[in-house]
């Protein structure tokens, strides 16, 4: 504690000379000398670098500045350590390396100061710089942030339209797969139609062809032959109507018209019935 104490009076001492020797004070060269003096005689004192490195980072601003301007370390190289210590010839030895010792440890501590300080404020200003540069990430990652929910809104709205446009396309394909299919349906009704008259026309013509003095007799096998193929026209022609409704509606089944089909087979039953009689009466009563 003693050393601290004393370390503090002699720096304290030196920032004093420094500040008040444009003054022309009275004395005041000859007291720094005689303080030099007994702060030379001070061995363990001038070797306590921890002691006065810690009074040294301690120091306000301007202290610190008259600190390394009185030991020819300051900007303005204006000291005057070095032309005291020259006045000082009757020191020994030791004492002149007492003060070096001390010159010395004085000297690293300002600049070890000056290298923290140094550092210090360019990380500051490189922190200011990082701080700035986060600020505009962070403005950039907000601005992109809203352009992608801008994005994803138009993507929202736009997966609905298209959803909207294949829903349009499913029906208008269903709409063009049921016109399709009817139009199947009536190609294929008109063909069974048309193969079921052709097939009619060509028996009856070979029957009537066949056919070279009419009587009652052939009238009757006429009129038999007739009425059973109008039954089988029927049932041809309902049986395709049948296997087209299967194909193009599964699971649904074709339902006969019951009076229809009624009236075509009492039709067919009369003609058969008619023709049947025809003949009778042309083996039995005309020969």
């Amino acid at each position: 504690m003693d050393n601290e104490i004393s370390i503090d009076l002699f720096i304290d001492i030196f920032i004093g000379y420094t500040k008040n020797k444009d003054n022309g004070a009275l004395g005041l060269y000859e007291s720094i000398k005689e303080n030099l003096m007994t702060l030379s005689t001070l061995s363990n004192l001038c070797k306590e670098y921890s002691d006065i490195s810690k009074y040294i980072y301690n120091l306000s601003e301007e202290d610190f500045k008259l600190l390394k301007n009185f030991f020819d370390i300051g900007d303005e190289k204006k000291g005057s350590y070095n032309g005291i210590l020259e006045d000082l010839k009757e020191l020994s030895v030791d004492q002149k390396d007492n003060l070096k010792r001390f010159e010395r440890h004085v000297k690293l501590s300002c600049h070890q100061r000056d290298y923290i300080v140094n550092n210090f404020t360019k990380v500051s200003d490189e922190l200011k710089n990082v701080k700035g540069e986060i600020k505009d990430t962070e403005n950039k990652v907000g601005n992109l942030t809203s352009n992608v929910s801008k994005a994803s809104d138009e993507m929202g709205k736009n997966r609905k339209d298209f959803d909207k446009i294949t829903e349009k396309v499913k029906q208008a394909k269903s709409k063009v797969n049921g016109i399709y299919s009817e139009f199947v349906g009536i190609l294929g009704v008109f063909t069974a139609l048309s193969f079921a008259l052709m097939g009619s026309v060509q028996v009856f013509g070979n029957i009537l062809k066949n056919i070279n003095t009419p009587n009652v007799g052939n009238i009757g096998y006429v009129l038999v032959v007739g009425g059973v193929y109008l039954l089988l026209i029927y049932l041809v022609i309902m049986t395709l109507f049948i296997g087209m409704k299967k194909v193009f509606k599964e699971g649904s089944e074709y339902q006969f018209n019951r009076a229809f089909t009624w009236r075509i087979i009492g039709t067919s039953a009369v003609l058969v019935l008619s023709g049947l009689g025809l003949i009778v009466i042309h083996e039995f009563c005309l020969t």
